[in-house]
């Protein structure tokens, strides 16, 4: 049995302790907030099903009675095109609601044994030659075999770790808010185009409506109270937030004892749709090899899991720039994936 510390209780850090726990080990969580907290990022692929099922976690999500949807609905010029996930086989992704989604996944990994603690911000690293052995909060020293990084986009390990991260597209910052009592309120998630880029609509409980807008061209700040036109007749729910989402990724995602998950390892604009999906896979593929790690070399083991994160990084930059292709999109050809 081998100790492991998980830094961050998102679905990323959740999904590697919950895999971790079933395997055998002890496993630690500390996270800098309180949960429940707020996170963007709602909408769910129908391929996230069996990795819910893997984690054990699928019955509780559907009990959840989260907004069921079939596809996706593209906008662009007044004219409306619909994609199906799989309407033969009547695919349905979800609509969560984050707060309640990634407390489900921290429930799971509490109950199956994970010792959490919240509210606690790391502050220090301690090496035995190369490797971590602990790391110091202001009350706290926590020594384990194998760390982490599960932050999100601080990426607080990688950081203080002096992994480095390579940019792959210019600046660009999402905003996202809430609206409440507004006449639109689509029964399938709308992505509507514009000159400049876009905007993703979509319904996360019977009177909340979820809105990203993205400005593709050049990062431009948006004013305190601005909603997307569409929902001008609702009332907002909360102030506006921005999110730095320009695209990047660590140079190397496991470096000796340290493995980087979910959007500690890479970050990509929320029109891949696939955030959440990835930081479940990401956690997931983490605690097979840390399983595997007394049958393997530690070079074995950090060459797959930086090849696999590569593979998943650039299949999604394939299809991003192909979707903004597709849409005519202006000043994207500068967006790299060398």
């Amino acid at each position: 049995m081998m100790k492991i510390l998980v830094l961050g209780a998102g679905p990323a850090g959740s999904s590697c302790a919950i895999q971790l726990l079933k395997a055998g080990h002890a496993v630690s969580i500390i996270d800098r907030t309180e949960l429940p907290r707020h996170a963007p990022g709602e909408t769910l692929h129908p391929g996230i099903e069996p990795l819910l099922k893997q984690l054990g976690a699928l019955d509780d999500v559907l009990n959840a009675d989260f907004i069921r949807h079939q596809g996706i609905e593209n906008i662009r010029n007044g004219i409306s095109t619909y994609k199906a996930y799989n309407a033969e086989e009547n695919w349905k992704g979800f609509q969560v609601f984050r707060e309640e989604f990634d407390t489900l996944l921290l429930n799971k990994a509490i109950e199956l044994g994970a010792s959490f603690h919240s509210g606690v911000t790391p502050i220090k690293v301690n090496y035995v030659a190369d490797s971590i052995s602990s790391i110091e909060t202001a009350t706290d020293k926590f020594e384990a075999d194998y760390f982490i990084d599960a932050t999100g986009r601080r990426a607080w390990l990688a950081n203080n770790f002096n992994i480095g991260f390579k940019e792959y597209s210019p600046k660009q910052i999402a905003y996202y808010g809430y609206v409440s009592d507004s006449n639109l309120r689509p029964e399938n998630p709308q992505l509507i185009w514009d000159e400049k880029g876009w905007t993703w609509i979509s319904q996360v409980k019977d009177n909340l409506t979820a809105w990203v807008y993205l400005n593709l061209r050049k990062h431009e700040k948006v004013k305190a109270d601005w909603v997307p036109k569409w929902l001008a007749d609702g009332k907002s729910t909360s102030s506006i937030k921005a999110v730095n989402v320009t695209w990047k990724k660590a140079k190397t995602c496991c470096k000796e004892n340290c493995f980087l998950a979910g959007d500690a390892a890479f970050i990509l604009d929320p029109g891949s749709s696939h955030g959440i999906l990835k930081a479940l896979m990401s956690g997931i593929m983490i605690a097979h090899l840390i399983s595997k790690s007394d049958d393997y070399p530690n070079s074995v083991i950090e060459n797959h899991y930086n090849q696999w994160i590569d593979s998943q990084f650039n299949d999604d930059i394939f299809i991003l720039k192909e979707i903004y292709k597709a849409f005519q999109v202006k000043d994207t050809a500068n967006v790299s994936t060398t």
